[in-house]
């Protein structure tokens, strides 16, 4: 399919879930929506699916948003499953939301693609949504005897309310990373946002399904938000380093030994000398009594290029409380100059293949094995206590159980990421004052069943790829 028809196709069925933006059809489709994403989140384990459900319930909310909800579900439907084909169009899509709202609905809501994508996500915006359906659907289980026997509303309303205090970690985690990275993919293209093809006419606005109607005239003034290009990323990484890859790591790795040291608190308070690298101290020295990183000599990294390291990017002596109870921590940084997805299948996508094999399976970055080779060369510079600790393991491939493993992933379209880039491609300060934020939108996945998932899911692609080309070979 070219992208052509694709946008054509979009257009076509954005128009008819335009058309379905308002009450009741809105109301069924969000109750339905958040219903089933509610009942997922309560009774169901499994983070995969849980994730899934986290967006189910916001595309939801979106959805009862008179007028545009039904578009903007659409459109954000679509960048999550085709962030590279949507994201640099999203200002094209939102203005032809708004602009097909206005005309269908006798709407007046301003041509600003960009402020709209930043309601979506934010919490305060969304919440209000979010209680409202929860009043209405509270309200029709109420109509059910037997849903009142088994109390039914009270359980929903119990979930929903806990839901409503969630938002703000929700859509942190879920749909943020994908909309302010096309929100700067949007902004990366000159004339992204067109204006009005609207005409001047009386209209009548609702801003929520429980607000009254008011006379307001559009004389189409209303103009979108457009702020300046700043450039292609990657385009302007290769201009300065030509290893995109040293550049890119180095930021990643520098993002999240700090993510690690302040957010997981692997002994912030013992650290200082912020970017300073190897001339950074400790108060006390990280080691199998002393929070803090025990590899790379026990410095944190420096946001700059790097070489192309072939082991363990952070080791540390991490916090129980924070690393699921276990002593050590094994630290995956990846960083990526797309967008940031929060899927199985995107992560095991950024971990490599070592050749060779190992009980006839490929040895794939952060499986057990890969470590525990990696430790092994590691421990001869490490502490007596931690050498102890390992030591006193028999086998190898016991190693596991005294640590956790952590992949944390960076987008370069988004903070802290893009902040960290700009310096280093500005030659940014020694103090680091202009990158000094390491928290914001990344992924941080760990813990046995994640990473055993996304190994997993690595391996399932290695095997599909080797099965096609053996077949495109027996042609």
């Amino acid at each position: 399919m070219t992208s052509e028809k694709e946008y054509k196709e979009f257009m076509s069925d954005m128009a008819k879930a335009v058309a379905s933006s308002m009450p009741p059809g809105s109301i069924l489709l969000a109750a339905a929506e958040v219903g089933e994403a509610t009942w997922c989140l309560y009774k169901e384990k499994d983070p995969e699916v849980r994730s899934q459900a986290k967006f189910q319930l916001l595309m939801g909310i979106i959805s009862f948003i008179p007028g545009i909800g039904g578009g903007f579900r659409l459109a954000l439907k679509s960048l999550i499953k085709k962030p590279d084909f949507y994201g640099p169009i999203i200002f094209d899509l939102s203005i032809a939301i708004i602009e097909e709202t206005n005309k269908r609905w006798n709407y007046n809501y301003p041509l600003n693609p960009e402020g709209y994508l930043r309601k979506l996500i934010d919490a305060s915006y969304i919440r209000k949504y979010l209680n409202e359906i929860r009043i209405k659907y509270v309200a029709q289980l109420r109509q059910y005897k037997t849903a009142r026997w088994v109390g039914l509303p009270e359980t929903v309303d119990s979930v929903l309310g806990g839901l409503s205090n969630q938002l703000e970690d929700i859509i942190k985690n879920v749909l943020a990373p994908a909309v302010l990275a096309a929100i700067n993919r949007a902004l990366h293209r000159k004339n992204s946002a067109r204006p009005s093809n609207v005409t001047t006419k009386k209209t009548n606005t609702t801003t929520s399904t429980n607000t009254k109607k008011t006379n307001t005239t559009n004389k189409g003034s209303s103009k979108p938000t457009v702020t300046r290009s700043r450039g292609n990323l990657i385009a302007r990484i290769r201009s300065k380093f030509p290893n995109i890859t040293s550049a890119i790591g180095g930021v990643g790795e520098h993002i999240a030994d700090y993510y690690c040291l302040e957010n997981l608190d692997w002994g912030k308070d013992q650290w200082d000398g912020h970017d300073k690298a190897q001339q950074g101290t400790w108060k006390k020295l990280p080691s199998a009594s002393n929070l803090g990183k025990l590899n790379n000599n026990r410095k944190l990294k420096r946001n700059s290029t790097i070489n192309n390291e072939r082991g363990i990017d952070g080791f540390w002596r991490a916090k129980l409380s924070t690393n699921r109870g276990k002593k050590y921590a094994v630290v995956e940084a990846k960083a990526t100059t797309g967008v940031g997805i929060n899927s199985t299948n995107f992560i095991a996508s950024k971990l490599n293949v070592l050749s060779g094999k190992y009980k006839n399976e490929p040895i794939v970055q952060m499986d057990h094995y890969w470590i525990s080779m990696r430790i092994r060369q590691l421990l001869v510079s490490l502490d007596d206590g931690t050498k102890y600790d390992f030591g006193r393991i028999m086998r190898i491939d016991d190693y596991h159980k005294i640590y956790t493993r952590h992949i944390i992933i960076v987008s370069l379209l988004v903070n802290p990421g893009l902040e960290h880039i700009e310096a280093l491609l500005n030659n940014g300060s020694n103090s680091g004052a202009d990158h000094s934020k390491h928290s914001g939108f990344l992924i941080h996945k760990y813990g046995e069943k994640n990473i055993n998932l996304i190994i997993s899911e690595k391996k399932r692609s290695l095997e599909n790829k080797n099965n096609t080309n053996k077949k495109r070979k027996n042609k």
